[in-house]
């Protein structure tokens, strides 16, 4: 299968780039930085056509892209900064003129990344026919975005597969998170490392883990809607953090309660895997 990968040059879509390379589809990748792209490993291996999704016109971009069989859309701007309107402004127009373009031009079959984001504050399992309640133009966003999309389908029938990313714990290049922030610290001989009390109940996954579940996602057409990225494994934040120095053998002590408890968050969330386990199953 031809599958086009948007923000390729991203830490993610490189590891979604290699993990559909692995299944034996083609890849089409594109990003808006060419020179960044030309040294990543992949680049060789696939059809690279740079394209900044700001500048979308009357192009058709269906056939730019060499008409995939799929797209999996993982590119966004800003994703640490969730608080900034942007996202509600010129980058929700423009991600939606982008894949506006694609599907009345022709594509099928779309795999977008979301956000846990998404359901805002709800506490305990979250399934995916909760309502959405986002707190923050992040979120709001990318939920504004799937209901565009959703909505688009009643015009032009294609496959949506909405992929709610949960929490990520390991290394995504040019992104700063938890893992990274540890990781560093670790590195830099620090004696301590502060943090919020660790009382959140949360539900992980590393980014091999969320690659391998989109490039499953992405051919197959049986399972679509919202589907949770999780593991559907609540643990508590500092029992984590705690398990994940034990296991790799540093030596640093966890300075709880130093930050406060984000106020974007909720206290205990985790995800229901019924949905994702239907499609895995499906994608065999």
């Amino acid at each position: 299968m031809k599958i086009l990968v948007t923000g390729a040059s991203g830490g993610l879509g490189g590891l979604v780039i290699e993990s559909l390379l692995a299944a034996g589809h083609q890849v089409v990748a594109t990003s808006r930085n060419a020179g960044k792209a030309a040294t990543l490993p992949f680049y060789d291996k696939v059809i690279y056509k740079p394209y900044n999704i700001d500048s979308t016109g009357d192009q058709n971009l269906f056939t730019y892209f060499e008409q995939p069989d799929a797209a999996i859309h993982l590119a966004w701007e800003k994703l640490n900064e969730y608080k900034n309107e942007e996202h509600l402004g010129r980058i929700l127009t423009s991600h939606k003129q982008f894949l506006t373009n694609l599907i009345e031009h022709g594509l099928k079959n779309l795999t977008v990344a979301g956000t846990v984001y998404e359901y805002g504050l709800r506490e305990g399992e979250l399934s995916e026919d909760l309502p959405p309640a986002p707190i923050m133009p992040y979120p709001a966003a990318k939920n504004q975005l799937r209901v565009y999309l959703e909505a688009l389908r009643t015009r032009y029938p294609f496959s949506l597969k909405w992929l709610r990313i949960f929490y990520v714990f390991g290394e995504i290049k040019e992104r700063k998170n938890l893992y990274t922030l540890l990781l560093n610290a670790v590195l830099n001989g620090d004696k301590t490392f502060n943090m919020s009390g660790g009382e959140q109940v949360r539900d992980f996954l590393s980014p091999r883990q969320i690659a391998a579940i989109i490039c499953s996602a992405a051919p197959q057409q049986k399972v679509d809607g919202i589907i949770n990225c999780c593991s559907g494994k609540p643990v508590k934040l500092k029992d984590f953090i705690a398990s994940f120095l034990q296991n790799n053998g540093y030596d640093i002590e966890l300075n709880l309660g130093y930050y406060p408890y984000p106020d974007y968050e909720p206290m205990q969330t985790w995800g229901s895997v019924t949905k994702l386990n239907s499609l895995l199953e499906a994608a065999k």
